[in-house]
């Protein structure tokens, strides 16, 4: 397995957990966006650096621009930026974290989205990559 399949197998793991929690746990994802909210600047901290992590480790290793695995960079890239963003324009990240408010339905439809894409990423790499595991 090479560095590139490594980071498309983290992504897929991360957003089928990720995903599965939000689609079957909506609402522990509604209270801890509003504890990171109640926490104000530090909250929006602990939120960009997560994003920035995530992302700058998948955008380090993987930047391809083919279907489906350009799904793997859009998620890096799209970790990134909100990193960055969080980061550099925190009202932006305290205002994006505290339109949360029992939300739950957004929550489970984006789960839905993490989990098919993960699914396609997995299929994928098993259909045209040989000795993946």
């Amino acid at each position: 397995m090479n560095t590139i399949q490594s980071i498309q197998i983290f992504v897929a793991i991360n957003l089928f957990t990720i995903g599965l929690s939000h689609l079957l746990q909506p609402k522990i994802w509604v209270d801890f966006f509003k504890f990171l909210h109640s926490k104000g600047n530090v909250g929006n901290i602990f939120n960009a650096l997560l994003a920035l992590g995530m992302g700058s480790i998948i955008i380090s290793f993987h930047f391809i621009w083919t279907w489906p695995m350009i799904l793997v960079t859009l998620y890096g890239l799209s970790q990134l930026i909100k990193g960055i963003i969080y980061l550099t324009f925190p009202s932006i990240g305290l205002n994006s974290i505290g339109k949360v408010q029992d939300k739950f339905i957004k929550f489970k439809w984006a789960g839905l989205i993490m989990c098919l894409s993960s699914i396609l990423i997995i299929v994928y790499l098993i259909n045209n990559t040989t000795n993946i595991f």
